[in-house]
């Protein structure tokens, strides 16, 4: 349940919007411009709140509408403490046409009518009503339009809305007095008097209906006045004011009939009927009024007003009548019945109110509220309880007018202290500081335009630079000591400031009262502004309220005879402790909050400012006198003071039963009474301003109280006013260090709900969420991007985002929320307020709003939170220290970041916001090491997207030392550590931390990253150092398969694993690798490198294969999968007799590869470069490498001849390619010879020196033709096979160009194969050589057989006659005959006799060398 609602007020200040935007309307009422200067109407205002406002589900809860009227504007403002409403400012202006105090606002059906009167015509304006703007749609989902959103000059100047009062006989001056309704029927009705009498009745029919507006006058209550007012000329009955004529007058609906009430000039209150336009009953009111008589009683200049309300279960309507005399004040309440047929008036209660103006006045069922002037023209606020047991008016507290004269601390320069107050948010609006300014500046001859300076931070300037040009014009000198300087520029800046603070005050002169009978609401409608009262709180009351004032405090003391001591006891405590607040000087005040912002003691400095407060030279003054002697009168200091403390303490309130949840969850009526409760702007405002006035009397309450603790203790030791030594003791050891910490708490709530929150880019405030995303906190709350907020208090923008809706949530929770409850202005704002103050209080268990700080890049003011708790906050220090290293980070400032969360890690299994916003540990299986680790990788994360590694790695070693060895984390830790020490270079050290990560996988993860990062840097010498220990066989198969994988052009892993294996003694591996990057050259990397890359691979391969023994100097050759290869990537589908498919695997065949094998490969490559660099023929750069066929034709026809005789001795290739290109090129080269415009020597010789062979030439001066012959020669003696071969290759190639064979290749050729030699010259036609080359053998053939050897041919002779072996090409010889037979040629017959002959005669030997042979 809620506590009793407290009969003392206080008011809550709000400042006007800087962007009020005004809709403005005119209508012509037809009047001249002289209706305005001729009559004087006064000011008017009012409010009124919905009949709904009280309901938790309906749009209109804390909903009203106030207006203002002067002349002849109208303006009208609706708002909300739950909404923020959008189109809600409208101004009308009636023109030259006053209007009359009597609006009045009324719901019907679906609309909103305000019923306006002015002194020449009536308007009735019509809105939609708030119910059915909720199903509406607009634009902007965060405000929700007013009813004024869509108000149009058609509608209000509709005629069926709007009437000109016409003239009437009983109406001879201008009319003064209005009252208007709107009855059952929906007909407004509008009544008006004049102040010389007269009264008439305007009856606006509903729209829709067909009938007209009526206008009729109120009859008098006499013919004979009737008569006298109707008959009698105003010239001759003058302009008397008739007894009867209204001060003031209301209408309301009685008995199903609209009766108008008038309070009139004869003290009377009278009921008209608006159906017979009769007065019906009159009742004098001095009747009730005691010691009044009527002969001498003389009306104030004021007049008697008359207001209506309902009673408490609003079943009636009743009147309070205020009766204003020269000499008093009261208050009449009377209740109209009808009984018996009759009317009557019954009185309820007179309440006498002080002699002072009253200004207006609001009453609601059980409390009426007022509000005066005094006589030295200052506005007071006094309440009457009309229910309660006390009848007495109760002061309400006013916001007091600024002082003019500012103490300014010491340590701050003036501009920065008084651009500070002059723009703090809420304290002057634009409006006034564009006043001031112009008024300064035209004490400077200069003037600013109202709309030069809209913009805050141009204003800002403005200022700066209008003062800044007064204080040099005030320093003519061009040299002035500094403390003039200083003199001069604090007159100038209090000079300004003192104007703003003059048009503030003209801004919030009170006009008038409103209250909410449903919500308790009450506001108070100032010239530009719009305030409220709020009840107080207990420690309130106790401080302002009286003895007899003061209700029963709620106190843990069963006897009643003792709880009513401590009650007086802690109100005579409370006296003393105002007593010092009227002590301090406003100086010493400052003095002494300054030194509390710089952490100084609040003991220390509570015994100095006693000193100078209470004694002189040791000797007590006269106040310390006074104020012992109201000590003296507390009966039980101790327990007064300690019930106090207890009161003061937010905690200690929150176990005594003010803030108790439920455990039961939330109530889902109580949420929706709490879902959105003062979530507006005005509503925010309203929480602000009471936490505001929360802490900054409570700091001061609390400091009283630490000085006058501390009087205490020193009048104990002088043994003055009875205070003994126990009650000092008490107060040192128990109640100072209480009072210390209640101090430094409520410093910091005072401060940091009046401070401005910092102007955060956009990109600040993405790289914080990002940073927050890192952590994984979730309840986190981003600043309002709206340029509108960069000029918001902290607080604010708090209450707008996880502060208010936290708060909301708790109070939801609580037992504090009455579900049948309507009073929620009454029963509900404290509540909230006061569980606001618990959430920012410094000693509770909360931490939102440090982590609202954080979450909105608020850092400078979370460093400043931090400084002002570290020292003495024992609530979230590792939180807070966590927080603090955040902002470090920000500031780039990461070693003190590293201190800062390494001091919160200490403690963090004990931190609640640690554990369960960063860490996230559900239950209690987590032991304190786990924490701290899971907490120390958080932060590591932190330190990786700021990329400091250094520091990453001291936090890892620390959360390794911590961590247990069973830590599932540690093997993170481990290659957290790893990862930095390589990215930082540390090699050493990382191959450390990979070593001793106790996780293989992990492990082998890290080896993975340490071999890839270290080859990319071509540190492969470190690589290749470490020993890896037992992970050799893991960095061959990692080095591997990222050699397999990765391109070739960009990485190179085989020559790491080459170097690997060979510093390892591993030749055949070495080799094997070596080999494998070759094949993977040849296919993927086209182009000279590539091939010469190549070749290198091959040459590797030779070199390690023959370092090691030779049984091992084999490979097996690798198998290389290509992207378009996929024999072995796909199975074969083959289907059975029966149809289904069968898989069959393509068998992997293994090849095994000798140095041999190698050698060869590498001869291939090696003959590709050389042609590549010779004719740089692109086809020879792409593709796969040529057969050794193909090859040696690339080399002869480049003319590579010992290349290719190289090739094909390798390959067991025949050399007929090599003699027949080097044949025809000798041809060539010796037909060109002969042509002198064709020179092809240059060509020659480059073909030549390519050949070492040529080398060996005997004269090195010979020509290349002669050279080319002689490298023909060479070959041909070198690498003839014994058959000729060769030579008829030659031969064939030499005859078919129609070359003739050179002598030494004839003389060659005859003592290899002369017959061979003959078939050629026969195919070729030679028959004259070939005659030649047959005599010439056969005369050998003779020769041998006598026994001489011919050498040319290559025969042996033989003395003694055998079995020969040589033999003549016996068939040739025929074919030569015959060839030569037929011819006529006399050459060719001799040569056919001579060959004839000879052929005869070597028969004839033979055949005689046959016998002999026989014979023996």
């Amino acid at each position: 349940m809620a506590e009793k609602i407290s009969s003392l007020f206080k008011e809550i200040s709000l400042s006007k919007p800087n962007l009020t935007r005004w809709k403005e309307i005119s209508v012509n009422t037809g009047a001249s411009t002289n209706t305005l200067q001729d009559i004087k109407v006064s000011e008017s205002c009012g409010g009124y709140a919905y009949e709904e406002s009280g309901e938790s589900d309906s749009p209109v809860r804390n909903r009203y509408i106030y207006w203002r009227s002067y002349n002849d504007v109208l303006e009208l403002v609706e708002d909300s403490l739950d909404l923020n409403l959008c189109g809600n400012y409208i101004r009308y202006r009636f023109q030259s046409t006053p209007i009359l105090d009597g609006l009045t606002v009324h719901e019907v059906d679906d609309h909103v009518v305000i019923l306006v009167a002015t002194v020449s015509s009536v308007h009735r304006l019509v809105f939609p009503h708030p119910d059915c703007r909720q199903e509406a749609s607009y634009k902007s989902e965060a405000r929700t339009p007013s009813i004024f959103y869509d108000v149009s000059y058609v509608n209000t100047t509709d005629s069926r809305n709007m009437f000109l009062i016409n003239p009437s006989s009983t109406i001879t001056t201008h009319l003064t007095t209005a009252a208007t309704y709107l009855d059952s029927s929906g007909d407004a009705l509008f009544c008006l008097s004049a102040d010389t009498g007269g009264t008439i009745l305007v009856r606006m029919p509903q729209p829709g209906s067909q009938d007209t507006v009526s206008q009729n006058d109120l009859y008098q209550s006499s013919m004979m006045k009737k008569l006298w007012s109707g008959w009698v000329p105003t010239m001759i009955r003058g302009k008397q004011i008739s007894p009867e004529t209204p001060y003031d007058m209301v209408i309301h609906t009685l008995k199903g009939e609209a009766q108008i009430y008038t309070i009139c000039h004869d003290h009377h209150l009278r009921m008209w009927s608006t159906k017979t336009r009769e007065c019906v009953l009159a009742r004098n009111l001095l009747d009730w009024v005691p010691s009044a008589s009527q002969p001498t009683i003389t009306i104030g200049s004021s007049g008697h007003k008359i207001k209506s309300f309902f009673s408490v279960n609003v079943t009636s309507m009743r009147l309070c009548v205020h009766l204003n005399f020269n000499d008093k004040n009261c208050f009449v309440l009377v209740e109209p019945t009808f009984e018996n047929g009759r009317f009557h008036f019954t009185h309820l209660t007179t309440v006498f109110a002080p002699h002072e103006d009253l200004v207006d006045y609001s009453i609601t069922s059980d409390t009426l509220f007022t509000l005066w002037t005094s006589s030295s023209g200052e506005s007071t606020g006094r309440v009457y309880q009309l229910s309660g047991d006390t009848e007495q008016w109760i002061d309400v507290i006013l916001d007091q007018p600024e002082s003019t004269d500012v103490c300014l601390p010491h340590h701050i320069d003036p501009r920065d202290f008084f651009l500070q107050k002059i723009f703090h948010p809420g304290h002057f609006t634009v409006k006034h500081i564009l006043k001031a300014l112009n008024v300064y500046r035209r004490s400077v001859d200069s003037h600013i335009q109202a709309d030069s300076a809209i913009n805050i931070s141009d204003l800002k300037e403005e200022v700066t630079n209008a003062i800044e040009t007064e204080i040099r014009n005030c320093a003519m000198d061009y040299e002035i000591q500094e403390d003039d300087y200083c003199q001069i520029q604090l007159e100038q800046w209090s000079k300004f400031y003192s104007c703003c603070l003059q048009y503030k005050e003209v801004g919030c002169k009170m006009k008038g009262l409103f209250s909410d009978n449903v919500t308790g609401l009450v506001g108070l409608i100032k010239k530009e502004s719009l305030s409220f009262l709020r009840p107080c709180d207990r420690l309130e009351e106790v401080v302002y309220l009286s003895d007899q004032q003061l209700p029963h405090l709620d106190l843990d003391v069963q006897n009643e005879e003792e709880a009513f001591s401590l009650h007086q006891d802690i109100k005579r405590l409370c006296d003393c402790i105002s007593k010092v607040n009227q002590d301090i000087s406003s100086e010493h005040s400052v003095q002494f909050h300054s030194q509390l912002l710089l952490l100084s003691s609040p003991q220390e400095l509570a015994h100095h400012l006693v000193d100078i407060l209470y004694f002189t030279d040791g000797v007590s003054t006269t106040n310390c006198q006074l104020l012992g002697l109201r000590i003296q009168e507390i009966k039980n200091l101790n327990i007064a003071m300690e019930t106090l403390i207890r009161l003061l303490d937010l905690n200690q309130a929150e176990t005594d039963g003010h803030i108790l949840m439920e455990e039961s969850g939330i109530d889902g009526r109580k949420q929706a009474i709490c879902g959105r409760l003062f979530c507006s702007q005005t509503g925010t405002a309203v929480l602000l301003k009471c936490l505001q006035q929360f802490s900054s009397n409570r700091l001061i309450f609390c400091r009283n109280f630490i000085l006058l603790a501390d009087l205490l203790i020193k009048l104990s030791q002088q043994h003055l006013y009875g205070v003994d030594f126990d009650t000092s003791m008490n107060i040192r050891t128990n109640l100072l260090p209480g009072l210390t910490t209640l101090i430094r708490n409520y410093l910091v709530l005072n401060e940091f709900s009046h401070v401005v929150a910092t102007p955060t880019p956009n990109t600040t405030l993405e790289f914080n969420l990002r940073q927050l995303s890192v952590l994984e906190i979730s309840d986190t709350t981003r600043l309002n991007t709206n340029r509108g907020s960069l000029y918001s208090t902290l607080l604010e923008i708090f209450l707008n985002g996880t502060g208010g809706s936290y708060s909301r949530t708790l109070l939801a929770q609580s037992y504090l929320v009455n579900v049948e409850t309507s009073s929620i202005w009454l029963d509900l704002l404290l509540p909230l307020s006061n569980i606001l103050a618990r959430i920012l209080w410094p000693m509770s268990e909360e931490f939102v709003f440090p982590e609202f700080l954080i979450g909105s890049c608020q850092y400078l003011w979370l460093q400043e939170y931090i400084r002002q708790t570290d020292t003495w906050c024992s609530k979230n220090i590792s939180a807070r220290q966590f927080l603090l290293g955040l902002t470090y980070l920000h500031f780039d400032e990461p070693y003190k970041a590293s201190e800062c969360f390494v001091r919160a890690g200490q403690d963090v299994a004990n931190d609640d916001f640690l554990c369960q916003k960063l860490i996230k540990i559900e239950g209690d299986e987590e032991n304190n090491s786990s924490i701290e680790v899971l907490y120390y990788l958080k932060v590591i994360r932190q330190f990786e997207e700021f990329g400091l590694y250094d520091l990453v790695i001291y936090l890892a070693d620390l959360a390794i030392t911590v961590a247990k060895d069973n830590d599932p984390n540690v093997p993170t830790l481990w290659s957290k550590k790893f990862k930095y020490h390589l990215e930082l270079n540390h090699n050493e050290e990382a191959y450390n931390a990979m070593i001793g990560n106790p996780e293989p996988s992990r492990r082998k993860d890290c080896l993975r990253q340490l071999l890839i990062v270290l080859c990319e840097r071509g540190e492969l010498k470190t690589l290749v150092d470490f020993p890896f220990i037992d992970l050799n066989e893991e960095v061959v198969n990692i080095l591997e398969s990222r050699a397999r994988s990765v391109d070739l052009t960009t990485h190179n892993y085989y020559n790491l694993l080459y170097s690997f294996h060979v510093d390892r003694n591993n030749y055949r591996k070495a080799g094997c690798i070596m080999y494998e990057y070759g094949m993977r050259l040849g296919r993927e990397v086209p182009g000279l490198k590539g091939l010469q890359r190549q070749a290198q691979c091959y040459l590797a391969t030779l070199n390690a294969l023959r370092l090691g023994k030779p049984e091992y100097a084999w490979i097996v050759k690798p198998v290389t999968h290509s992207k378009n290869d996929t024999s072995e990537m796909l199975s074969v589908n083959k289907h059975d007799l029966e149809g289904e498919e069968k898989n069959h695997k393509v068998e992997k065949k293994v090849e095994i590869l000798e140095v041999e094998d190698i050698e060869r490969e590498y001869m291939l490559i090696d003959a590709r470069l050389r042609l590549i660099r010779k004719t740089e023929d692109p086809t020879l750069m792409s593709g796969p490498t040529p057969r050794a066929e193909e090859m040696v034709g690339h080399l002869v026809n480049s003319g590579f001849f010992d290349r290719a005789i190289i090739v094909c001795r390798r390959f067991d290739l025949p050399l007929n390619s090599v003699f027949e290109n080097l044949a025809l090129r000798c041809v060539n080269l010796s037909q060109s010879s002969l042509n002198i415009e064709q020179d092809v020597t240059s060509e020659a010789w480059d073909w030549l020196k390519e050949n070492y062979s040529v080398s060996g030439a005997p004269t090195r001066e010979a020509s290349c033709v002669d050279q080319a012959w002689w490298l023909l020669q060479y070959y041909i003696e070198c690498y003839e096979c014994k058959n000729g071969k060769y030579h008829r290759c030659i031969a064939e190639r030499l005859l078919s160009h129609g070359f003739s064979l050179p002598t030494w290749f004839l003389n060659s050729y005859r003592s290899i194969n002369a017959s061979e030699l003959l078939r050629l010259y026969i195919n070729y036609d030679l028959l004259e050589d070939a005659g030649d080359l047959v005599l010439e053998y056969v005369e050998a053939m003779l020769e041998s057989l006598s026994g001489s050897t011919s050498n040319r041919y290559n025969i042996k002779g033989c003395v003694h006659p055998h079995t020969g072996i040589v033999w003549l090409p016996y068939t040739s010889i025929d074919q030569l005959l015959v060839a030569l037979q037929p011819q006529q040629n006399h050459t060719h017959k001799k040569l056919y006799q001579d060959l004839k002959e000879r052929m005869d005669y070597y028969m004839c030997k033979i055949s005689n060398l046959s016998k002999e042979i026989e014979s023996f």
